[in-house]
């Protein structure tokens, strides 16, 4: 302290100045902190959560773009023609055959097939089912070759894994493309079946469940017991094609048990007639011509009634002939007659039944 007494005031000035620059100096060299050498986390899984969903979403629906043309919405109507449930399903072969949900088919006598593209076909019946999976390979009367999905016989995601159900793009109460995950995996009498989170709704049983790559590996099934839906693997739907043979025929017999013997009766039976919602304000049934009395075979046949934005029938098509050119003329007459609640023009597949 002497020493630095006896130093000049410039002296002084000079060594604060460098004391004060080498404290800053020092302050800009000092090193990034590098990171702990035991980190394990690769940097691209620090993202913000919010974008890992929408992105998995994204992809979801880029893939089911090429699925969503062959899935299509099932309504089914009850004896007094009344819709009494809405499900899904899709085409598995290019001549209407179609998996579906068997539980949506409960208690109904006749459905339609609602296609992507807006076509509507009449539902002939079922060829096959399994109970226990509760699943339904059916038939659409399909006036042309219809798209098709191949069900892979890849198995289900592992817990945590993730998979999309692909709804019809007619669906208007959800969105297209339901991105699950895999909450519980299960095997029993009835085979294997996994449980998703978030819950699936019911009109989506029926519905193809595809992989991150489109492959169809499931098929949503409604659970009766649990009031819920699970995924089934989508290997039934092969089960189901091999019980079909070239003599099998569509029957809605097949998923309903038979009570007593019907009573021979000589009036035509018109199919249940789709309501759309009390859409049809008059739906008087054809009467049975006297020149074709003396048949002795059932003649069925689906008939497709346009109709206009007046509630008029504009148009009738002959989709399926009944066999008798008579029979077939009795029901476009009375089908001319129907009228509907005015409002825009619509379209509705009428099967209809002449029993001698």
């Amino acid at each position: 302290m002497d020493r630095m007494r006896h130093l000049p005031l410039y002296s002084l000035l000079a060594l604060c100045a460098f004391v004060s620059c080498e404290r800053r100096n020092s302050a800009a060299r000092a090193p990034e902190p590098s990171p702990s050498p035991t980190s394990s986390v690769p940097v691209e899984s620090i993202v913000a959560p919010s974008t890992q969903p929408s992105q998995a979403t994204n992809h979801f629906a880029e893939v089911a773009q090429s699925i969503r043309p062959a899935v299509i919405i099932v309504s089914v109507f009850d004896e007094t023609g009344h819709l009494s449930a809405n499900g899904h399903g899709f085409f598995v072969s290019g001549d209407g055959k179609f998996i579906a949900d068997r539980s949506v088919l409960a208690g109904g006598v006749n459905a339609v097939a609602k296609a992507a593209d807006g076509a509507i076909y009449n539902v002939s019946g079922a060829l096959a089912q399994t109970p226990t999976q509760n699943l339904v390979l059916l038939k659409a009367d399909t006036t042309r070759a219809s798209p098709f999905l191949a069900p892979s016989a890849t198995a289900l995601p592992d817990i945590g894994g993730t998979v999309a159900v692909v709804l019809s793009p007619l669906e208007r109460a959800n969105s297209v493309v339901l991105e699950e995950k895999i909450s519980g995996r299960f095997s029993g009498e009835a085979g294997e079946w996994c449980d998703v989170t978030p819950a699936l709704p019911k009109t989506s049983a029926g519905a193809p469940v595809i992989d991150h790559r489109g492959e169809v590996i499931g098929i949503v099934s409604f659970r009766a017991g649990n009031n819920s839906c699970a995924i089934r693997p989508a290997a039934t739907a092969g089960t189901l094609l091999a019980q079909v043979s070239s003599n099998t025929i569509a029957t809605w017999q097949t998923l309903t048990t038979p009570t007593a013997s019907p009573t021979a009766t000589r009036s035509p039976t018109p199919a249940k007639t789709p309501l759309r919602g009390s859409k049809l304000i008059y739906a008087p049934a054809p009467r049975y011509p006297a020149e074709a009395r003396r048949g002795t075979a059932p003649g069925r046949g689906s008939f497709r009634v346009l109709f206009d934005a007046n509630g008029h029938a504009a148009a009738v098509q002959t989709l399926r002939s009944t066999g008798d050119p008579v029979l077939d003329q009795a029901a476009v007459s009375a089908l001319h007659d129907w009228r509907s609640e005015p409002g825009r023009e619509w379209s509705l597949v009428v099967p209809i039944t002449f029993k001698p």
